[in-house]
């Protein structure tokens, strides 16, 4: 399947709500690719200006810690 075809899947699975939004976002990325130059193959994909001024609204300590809590001791299924 191609990407145009599961792009058209994703969509038709979408509720009415999501569509126009959907389609200010390929609106966007259409508008967008007119402005901007050739990218390296090994640049980051696209975000939109949200993700990225959404960035400034996390908190310095925002995962500080990256430690799993410890798992409950659970009886020997497999002994």
């Amino acid at each position: 399947m191609t990407a145009r075809e599961q792009l058209i899947k994703a969509i038709e699975t979408l509720p009415e709500s999501q569509v126009a939004e959907v389609l200010a976002y390929i609106n966007q990325v259409i508008a967008d690719e007119g402005k901007t130059t050739e990218k390296d193959s090994d640049s980051q994909g696209y975000f939109d200006d949200n993700w990225w001024n959404n960035l400034s609204e996390f908190t310095p300590d925002f995962l500080e810690v990256r430690e799993q809590p410890q798992l409950p001791a659970r009886e020997d299924i497999f002994a």
